[in-house]
């Protein structure tokens, strides 16, 4: 699948899908022995092999035996993480990455797009009380129609599979923590992502791989940084365009990835559910052509509140990043070639219901009607022909 010559890292595949959402049982859960594996339209074009780091928490028996040796040790926790998730920024096939990286979406689904039938619009946010495996609310049952059940969960951790040789590995229940979106001149749009999971599932037989598939319409074409326009200006002004030459959107969750084990599954050696805490860090770094320097020295000393818009168009196809709250942390001038100076920014909640209802009412030409799925610092909406519904869409 990779397009290399001269290793053999083509012949590896990989599929990702959420864990099971609809119709859960407590095997499904986090600590739960289901396998909830991928299937049919779950391939997707990883660009380098999947980095599983499995580390393991011992217990060292050193109870009093007559020697000063230690006795033997005993593997009390197994601490997998999953590290090299990376893909380019096609035109269709990334929603779930995207959504798992971000962690909401309206359960309701995709909207239709109107004015392009086929098309359907996406709405990714940052959930400002972090994402973990949980009931839903009565205001999301009501969202998600007549097919909801008191069993579905809101699911957004992954199971990250491939298929190697003599086996194919599935990493279990990933969370992702760490979440990057990048663009470079001259490049394709890059999105990667890392996260703890719980456990790693081997199937020697490889069978549950036979079913796997490319999703109809999938990795046909990217977005390239040459597709990017760059809006920013102070909230409440008329947005402004500004020449970038590359740009770089991080995603930190908070998350405890303690090492508790659940004592449920893979013999109890399974690592505990990182459940959201502390604080989650969003950062915009672009890089500006330096045609007014002042300015932008002016809204870092005044501590000036922007918007920032970042999108991309491919024939109907969009790629739109939304930052209705942003302060400038650093500007580095940099005099050499074109002379650039790069910006450094930062998200920050509002601490005012009037600034809370202004970000619901931001970006209302780019939403064209679709409401925020969630008041949040950041969100991404992405136009494609992919209609499924990533947050109602795995039974398993």
């Amino acid at each position: 699948m990779l397009e290399n010559t001269t290793t053999m890292r083509e012949k590896i595949r990989y599929a990702i899908r959420f864990e099971k959402q609809l119709q859960t049982t407590a095997a499904d859960l986090y600590g739960g022995e289901a396998n909830n594996w991928p299937g049919a339209g779950d391939i997707i074009k990883n660009k380098q092999t999947i980095d599983k780091q499995t580390g393991r928490e011992y217990y060292t028996e050193a109870s009093a035996n007559g020697t000063q040796f230690n006795g033997r040790k005993q593997i009390t926790a197994e601490l997998p993480t999953a590290g090299g998730i990376a893909v380019d920024g096609w035109k269709q096939g990334i929603e779930r990455p995207l959504l798992a990286g971000m962690g909401y979406a309206s359960v309701a689904g995709p909207s239709p797009d109107s004015q392009h039938p086929g098309f359907f619009r996406h709405f990714f946010v940052i959930p400002p009380q972090g994402k973990h495996q949980r009931p839903y609310t009565e205001e999301e049952a009501e969202k998600a129609g007549p097919t909801y059940s008191e069993s579905d969960i809101i699911n957004l951790y992954l199971c990250l599979s491939q298929e190697m040789g003599p086996y194919t590995e599935h990493l279990r229940n990933v969370a992702i923590k760490d979440f990057e979106i990048s663009g470079s001149m001259k490049g394709p749009l890059q999105i990667t992502m890392s996260g703890p999971s719980e456990r790693i599932d081997t199937d020697h037989s490889k069978g549950s791989a036979n079913n796997w598939s490319t999703a109809p319409g999938a990795f046909k074409e990217w977005f390239h940084m040459s597709d990017f326009k760059c809006y920013l200006s102070p909230v409440g002004e008329a947005m402004q365009s500004h020449s970038i030459t590359d740009f770089s959107f991080k995603v930190s969750h908070g998350l405890a990835d303690d090492n508790t084990p659940t004592g449920t599954s893979n013999n109890g050696l399974s690592r505990a559910e990182p459940l959201p805490a502390g604080k989650s860090t969003i950062t915009l770094d672009i890089t500006i052509y330096l045609h007014d320097k002042p300015l932008y020295e002016d809204w870092q000393k005044n501590e000036t509140i922007l918007q920032c818009e970042l999108v991309a168009a491919r024939g109907v196809y969009r790629f739109a990043i939304l930052f209705p709250r942003l302060q400038i942390t650093q500007t580095t001038i940099n005099v050499d070639g074109a002379s650039t100076i790069q910006i450094s920014m930062e998200t920050s909640w509002p601490n005012s219901e009037d600034e809370l209802a202004a970000i619901a009412d931001s970006f209302a030409e780019e939403r064209n009607g679709m409401e925020w799925p969630q008041t949040s610092v950041v969100g991404i909406i992405v136009t494609s022909k992919e209609n499924r519904n990533p947050m109602r869409d795995m039974e398993g």
